[in-house]
């Protein structure tokens, strides 16, 4: 059973991007999140990894804004 903000998680890993997965582990290549199969069709991060999950989303997020404000800067 995963908690609520496991699955909080998995929604906000997966609307970032699509899992990536080498075929014989279920574990996203991009982000190390586990993914629900072999296949990768959604994240579903353990209990254990969610903080770590939600770690990698806020410094992709400002990443992001570090590029949006260079850009910017360019223009």
């Amino acid at each position: 059973m995963t908690s609520e903000e496991a699955r909080l998680v998995a929604t906000r890993l997966d609307e970032d991007h699509r899992p990536e997965t080498n075929g014989r582990m279920a574990v996203c290549r991009r982000c190390g999140a586990q993914t629900n199969d072999l296949e990768g069709h959604a994240h579903a991060p353990n209990e254990g990894r969610v903080s770590r999950s939600t770690a990698w989303l806020d410094a992709q997020n400002r990443l992001n804004r570090i590029g949006w404000a260079q850009e910017s800067l360019r223009n």
